[in-house]
């Protein structure tokens, strides 16, 4: 091999080109390794990949610490909507994993005693499952949002093969309680994430959702967490939402839509209950409705009935033409006119009776509900004047209310006619809340109140009030004097000199306001329905008459059963109990005076002696013992809240002995049922009027009680 002499000094090295390439290529390599070195130091990076953010990715860990969605709260602190932890149901199919469905017969028997979900349907997708090589099956909606029992049951069961997974869900704990108005909050697709999706929920989700926070660290090789490596960002909680709405109103208002219901099976249902001087919603209520807990009932109706239903009001609009008349001095309730007709334009529009009463007074067509009288006072007042009545009411624009997608309604005034017939309601749209928003003017010396239902918004970790809902005058409609002898016209339409709507009167509170049937637009053939009793029948009502503190709106439409009725009795199987349980529950006496209700805090009384509990003494609580002890054994409810008027359910020491029942509302008997672990079959709707076991029959274990409800309400 050819060598080459190197000479160093007075020495002559000799070495062999192999030897020679072989350094040289050494000293390349380690000229290249430190270039690259010398690069990656100053640049980080190599082929455009970020080092830094690669090791860091590779050894720092996130994780998400979810923020608590925000209680939505009644006006007394109740939960209307609240987080509450639930469970998934998965099982195993993969026979390689240790804990695997061995047997899919008997878990699916197992599983089936616990969930609502037939054991062959459990068993067909298990199979499904091994068949399909899968890892694991689920349940669907069936196997979700189980409860805390259901986990333990599953668990206690050594059932093979089940997973629980824990998860978020929204609890509402009343059911079908202002369902439109709360409305309900869901964990959408794909995601474990609660958003609302109608109602409240819905509209204020960003406020209620709150903010996740996160913790991030940096573990080692090893998967040790290195110190003081940790970066915690807090979750921020949703909001608070404290409603204007009272528990138990509403309770008094969904117990009279099922009475109504029931009655006449209608098409449509609405009610609600508003503060008569402040203008807050006290309750609010609709069917079709549903109940964000089950489903039950769900997809049945979108709307919003209180804001977004539009429809023609018939006669309890005249109350505004009313107070336009009066306001503009052309309204003298000793004045004389013909009843019967109007002729407008040479097209005749009747009174309901088309002979009409003869003549008679302006205030006694104010009790007849004459139509043509309504048109008189119009074209005295003058159209353009009583256009702008109607709108400085409110009518034909929103009230502003908390919730979007709030309907205008119409005035309809392009024609003679429209005109005309806007004057007894008809033609022309209005909402419920632009009713009850109107209503308050007359109430309130001409000043129109802007309802809400929305009493504050609180951030629950600094406690700072993002929102605070407050009395507000939306401006003066008519002048105090005119408001005073609008309402004193008002007070002759239910037991008057015409003795009209007497089946609005209650024994024990004056009640005055104006009732309206109003035609129903035909969706298939255009016009309106012509058949027998296709109305919308309602009224709108205030009490006491002289000093009101409760305004009630009520209405059916188009009722299937008992249609007759609609026209001989109206709204008042719903409306009367309404009013009188609220005003009873307000303690408003004959003086008109409101003491407000006050919440009864319930501990645990458990051990206690009966007689040693105060409240359960009370005569505005009803208190059903189970026992014929005197120590409290269990009760219900416990750490909680009471309203007067609540049940309060005890168990003492002894023998379980039935209780009389008669009273109890259906929402009450199925949370005795509940309370006792014993099944209750309804009948009917209303309050209980008679049941299967005899009070002081002694319970056992295997037995069902079956209880039949009244309409009536049994305090009357």
């Amino acid at each position: 091999m050819a060598r080459i002499r190197i000479r160093l000094g007075e020495k002559t090295k000799t070495l062999s080109v192999g030897a020679l390439l072989i350094y040289l290529g050494i000293g390349v390599l380690f000229l290249c390794i430190f270039w690259q070195f010398s690069y990656l130091m100053v640049h980080k990076t190599l082929d455009d990949e970020d080092l830094v953010a690669h090791g860091h990715d590779k050894f720092t860990r996130s994780a998400v610490r979810e923020a608590a969605r925000g209680d939505i709260v009644d006006r007394h602190g109740n939960v209307l909507a609240s987080d509450m932890e639930a469970y998934r149901l998965a099982l195993i199919t993969d026979a390689d994993y240790p804990n695997h469905v061995t047997d899919p017969k008997k878990t699916a028997e197992a599983v089936a005693e616990i969930i609502d979900m037939s054991s062959e349907d459990i068993q067909e997708r298990i199979e499904e499952g091994i068949e399909n090589e899968r890892f694991q099956v689920e349940l669907g909606k069936e196997g979700r949002d189980l409860s805390y029992n259901q986990k333990n049951a599953l668990e206690d069961g050594s059932i093979p093969g089940i997973v629980l997974t824990p998860e978020t869900k929204r609890f509402y704990p009343n059911g079908d309680f202002a369902s439109h108005l709360v409305g309900y909050a869901e964990q959408e697709e794909g995601t474990d994430e609660l958003h609302g999706q109608l109602g409240l929920e819905r509209a204020y989700d960003d406020v209620l959702e709150g903010q996740d926070g996160t913790i991030d660290y940096t573990q080692d090789l090893w998967g040790y967490i290195v110190p003081n490596s940790d970066t915690v960002k807090p979750p921020e909680d949703g909001a608070e939402m404290k409603l204007t709405i009272d528990s138990n109103i509403q309770l008094y208002l969904e117990d009279s839509l099922d009475i109504m219901e029931e009655h006449f099976e209608p098409e449509e249902l609405f009610a609600v209950v508003a503060d008569a001087e402040t203008g807050e919603i006290l309750a609010s209520g609709q069917r079709p409705s549903f109940n964000p807990r089950t489903r039950e009932g769900f997809g049945s109706s979108w709307l919003n009935m209180l804001y977004q239903y539009s429809f023609e009001p018939g006669s309890t609009f005249k109350v505004f033409g009313l107070a336009a008349a009066i306001d503009a001095g052309v309204y003298d309730p000793n004045a004389l006119y013909e009843s019967g007709s109007y002729d407008v334009n040479g097209y005749t529009i009747n009174d309901w009776e088309k002979e009409g009463w003869g003549e008679i007074t302006y205030n006694e067509g104010m009790q007849y509900s004459s139509n043509a009288l309504m048109m008189l006072l119009q074209d005295k007042v003058g159209e353009e004047a009583m256009l702008d009545y109607y709108r400085q009411f409110g009518f034909g624009e929103t009230t502003g209310s908390e919730f979007p997608n709030e309907q205008t309604g119409t005035l309809s005034w392009e024609s003679e006619l429209q005109r005309k017939t806007t004057s007894f309601g008809q033609g022309s749209t209005v909402t419920p809340i632009q009713m009850i928003q109107g209503m308050t003017a007359i109430l309130n010396g001409g000043k129109m109140k802007k309802p809400y239902v929305i009493e504050s918004i609180t951030d629950p970790g600094t406690g700072e009030v993002l929102h605070q809902g407050k009395e507000t005058v939306v401006r003066q409609v008519i002048s105090e004097e005119a408001a005073d002898k609008t309402h004193e016209e008002l007070n002759t339409m239910v037991g008057g000199s015409m003795e009209r709507n007497p089946q609005y009167l209650l024994d024990d509170y004056e009640v005055a306001g104006k009732s309206g049937t109003a035609q129903v637009i035909d969706p298939e053939n255009g016009g309106y329905m012509d058949g027998p009793y296709e109305f919308l029948t309602s009224f709108i009502g205030y009490a006491p008459e002289d000093d009101p503190e409760v305004i009630v709106y009520y209405g059916v439409k188009l009722a299937s059963k008992n249609k007759s009725d609609t026209w001989d009795i109206g709204v008042m199987p719903g409306f009367n109990p309404l009013m009188e349980r609220t005003l009873k529950y307000l303690t408003v006496g004959e003086s008109g005076s409101a003491q407000g209700a006050e919440v009864i805090e319930v501990g645990d009384h458990t051990g206690e002696n009966l007689t040693e509990i105060p409240f359960a003494s009370d005569a505005a609580i009803q208190t059903v013992v189970i026992g014929d002890g005197e120590e409290v054994v269990d009760h219900y409810p416990k750490n909680d809240t009471l309203l007067p008027y609540e049940s309060f359910f005890v168990k003492t020491e002894g023998e379980a002995a039935m209780p009389d029942l008669a009273g109890l509302s259906k929402r009450e008997v199925i949370l005795f049922g509940d309370f006792i672990g014993v099944e209750v079959t309804v009948e009917g709707e209303g309050y209980v009027k008679s049941q299967s076991i005899a009070p002081g029959t002694i319970l056992s274990n295997e037995e069902a009680i079956e209880v039949t409800l009244s309409s009536n309400d049994p305090e009357d």
